[in-house]
């Protein structure tokens, strides 16, 4: 039901699958018998502290402004246009809410990348998945009948991604 297609749906589950990977393989974690019952590898060197300080930085920023934002919308939108139900009104903008935190999540990797000058600390297959990732979104967004919210928000991948291009030409290794 709603209109979503199966290829739209098994595209979100296998890039939320590749994600879930790399935040295994990053954060390494293993269970433990004291409460929280798994510990995480912490960051060592100088380095990926300051990364993780300029990630956690952008992040904050970033949210402070966009979140509320996504509220002022919500409201915007409950008051101006004609829903079916409220469960639609909220669907509707629970869609932008995650759309605005995938926004988000992509933007402070630029931040990291500014203030390092560089984009060394990136591994070249990351790169070619984000290209691979970015073309496909695209093709599925203008090629099957989805929602028009849907198809603007890749252009918004597509825009964060030309930005990591020019970081890419700008910060050589």
């Amino acid at each position: 039901g709603g209109g979503t297609s199966w290829v739209v749906l098994l595209s979100l589950f296998s890039s939320c699958a590749v994600e879930a990977w790399k935040v295994w393989r990053l954060l390494r974690p293993t269970l433990t018998v004291k409460f929280p019952f798994v510990k995480v590898r912490q960051l060592q060197s100088t380095k990926e502290r300051e990364t993780a300080e300029y990630d956690r930085i952008a992040f904050r920023y970033l949210a402070i402004v966009l979140y509320p934002l996504v509220i002022i919308w919500s409201l915007y939108a409950l008051k101006q246009y004609e829903y079916k139900s409220w469960y639609s009104w909220l669907i509707s903008n629970l869609a932008n809410a995650v759309y605005t935190f995938g926004f988000i999540s992509m933007c402070p990797q630029l931040y990291v990348n500014y203030r390092l000058k560089s984009v060394a600390h990136l591994p070249w297959k990351v790169f070619m998945y984000k290209i691979f990732n970015t073309f496909v979104d695209d093709a599925f967004a203008w090629l099957i009948e989805m929602p028009w919210k849907h198809r603007l928000m890749t252009l918004r991948d597509d825009v964060v991604f030309v930005i990591f291009l020019i970081q890419v030409y700008l910060y050589r290794v």
